[in-house]
């Protein structure tokens, strides 16, 4: 009988559920639409696809916004062999496609080491995007630079200001300059 490859979600707040692949194509993501729907706001919209290929699948990244991972490499896409961690934003899930009559030497090395660590401690990177509705990179970069320009603005406009204040407090008053203009004139008169 074949091996039925599943997904085997390990992240807290979905461990244990389990997803069997048995369509030639399967979409994850947070839409209920999805044929894998995990709602987590680390998880894009339509975040990956799952494409069989033989009696395995290969794991294609959906320009998601916090990226595809296996044994937490960035991929945009790979084939997957049993054993590999998956990171779909946030949630770690296992791939298990165990057939039992490959050896275990064969089996992936995720690269993660158990001994010393914290229990409950996730490998998963540090998410750039925890919102679902939040901006695309680009739109974040220009509201930074509109926000830095008007900033500067602003220092510009108060400097221009204070130099005006200070011109008017120091600068003598008109009669005085003329007064001083008559007096000059007077003196090289006599002179």
């Amino acid at each position: 009988m074949p091996v039925i490859p599943k997904l085997i979600v390990l992240s807290e707040q979905f461990r244990g559920r389990n997803f069997e692949l048995t369509l030639e194509k399967c979409i994850a993501g947070r839409l209920d639409t999805c044929d894998i729907t995990l709602k987590d706001p680390t998880v894009s919209t339509r975040h990956c696809e799952f494409i069989k290929t033989g009696s395995t699948y290969i794991i294609r990244d959906l320009n998601s916004t916090n990226g595809t991972r296996v044994n937490n490499v960035p991929v945009s896409e790979q084939e997957l062999k049993s054993s590999d961690i998956l990171q779909i934003g946030g949630i770690e899930i296992l791939y298990d496609c165990d057939d039992k009559s490959v050896s275990t030497a064969l089996k992936t090395q995720t690269g993660i080491n158990l001994e010393g660590t914290q229990v409950g401690v996730s490998t998963v990177k540090k998410m750039e995007n925890f919102s679902p509705y939040a901006a695309s990179g680009r739109r974040d970069k220009l509201k930074h630079i509109i926000i830095v320009s008007v900033l500067v603005l602003l220092a510009i406009l108060i400097i221009a200001l204070i130099g005006y204040l200070v011109y008017m407090l120091f600068k003598p008053p008109v009669n005085a300059r003329n007064s001083l203009n008559i007096l000059s004139n007077l003196i090289g008169n006599y002179v």
